[in-house]
């Protein structure tokens, strides 16, 4: 390595970036090929792969490429929970000609929700229906999620497609997503450790709707009462039931308010924003709920907070941060029933 050090120092500095970089090279090839997260190519569906995907993306890829045979109008978002609604139990309460897509993000934010449907009125999609899935959390957020796994369009992003996609890349090539991805490679087999990056199981949505299929259905049906006793544990006690929560509304949620309905009132869409029932059964705090009601509408908000019918029984969450299908139903007769 003695010639190294004769060369001149900027000289030096490339040649040791590039000793540095050359580990990185196989791995940067191996993105290219495999496109892990289905950003760099074209895909016509999502639901054949066990990697964690930006959800985001995925709902705005399914939407773009099947707008024009599918005529989707009607659209879910919000966060995780909206797991629990289906596209095809919400369009019977919407008239035979709607068409249902799911446009969410994990751990939503309100800002996020805003900017993904003035995305969708962007680009020319009507919105006869919006079926918007939020708890208190999704108010302390205000502005969209800006991480890899959030982002879903350059363009929204306000950023060029290179950096869109180096930030994917420079994802990928963090040792928290690279080890547990080369390993799964390498083994064909899930291990806990691989759970932010790998799905266990089979594929985990339903192309077209992009529903999602949680796994844990599966192992209620397989356990039936058995699968609460195992899962014991995840259910802790809910010291706080009935306790209301502290005002987190202010002026800056309200101008978003006001940009979703400002879009809702000129595309003449019917609103639901559905608050969820959190299994640990703490209330919207009224004057939040009196806020959003004043912003969308009396019509256009339902709380589901608090101790009642919904939250006591434990089965109807798979865990505490998520509820199933089957209370999902139940909540929409609610509402449509109206």
């Amino acid at each position: 390595m003695a010639w190294l050090f004769k060369k001149s120092p900027a000289k030096r500095f490339w040649l040791k970036l590039l000793l540095l970089a050359l580990p990185f090279v196989p791995m940067v090839i191996l993105y290219f090929v495999k496109d892990p997260f289905m950003k760099l190519y074209p895909h016509k569906r999502f639901d054949q792969t066990n990697m964690l995907l930006d959800e985001a993306f995925v709902g705005w890829q399914n939407i773009q490429m099947n707008r024009d045979s599918l005529h989707y109008d009607s659209f879910i978002l919000g966060n995780s929970c909206t797991m629990a609604f289906r596209c095809q139990d919400w369009e019977k309460h919407l008239g035979k000609d709607a068409v249902a897509a799911r446009f969410f993000d994990n751990a939503e934010s309100l800002g996020g929700i805003c900017q993904k449907i003035e995305a969708l009125d962007s680009v020319g999609l009507p919105l006869h229906n919006l079926l918007v899935i939020v708890d208190r959390s999704s108010f302390l957020k205000l502005e969209p999620l800006s991480r890899n796994q959030n982002l879903f369009s350059a363009k929204v992003a306000g950023i060029s497609e290179a950096e869109f996609q180096l930030k994917a890349l420079q994802d990928f090539l963090y040792p928290s997503t690279l080890i547990p991805y080369f390993r799964y490679i390498i083994t064909g087999r899930y291990v806990k450790s691989m759970r932010k990056v790998i799905h266990d199981g089979a594929p985990l949505r339903e192309a077209f709707t992009n529903n999602f299929i949680n796994p844990r259905e599966k192992e209620i049906e397989e356990k039936g009462e058995g699968y609460w006793t195992e899962h014991k544990e995840e259910f802790e006690k809910r010291p706080d039931a009935g306790k209301e929560e502290t005002p987190v509304i202010e002026n800056q949620q309200i101008q978003l308010l006001r940009r979703i309905r400002k879009i809702c009132d000129k595309q003449h869409t019917r609103l639901v924003l559905l608050i969820s029932p959190d299994y640990y059964q703490t209330k919207l705090n009224h004057q939040d709920l009196l806020l959003l009601k004043k912003e969308l509408g009396n019509e256009a908000v339902w709380d589901f907070t608090g101790v009642n019918e919904y939250t006591r029984d434990i089965h109807n969450y798979y865990e505490p941060g998520h509820y199933r299908p089957m209370l999902g139903r139940k909540l929409l007769d609610v509402v449509y029933s109206h």
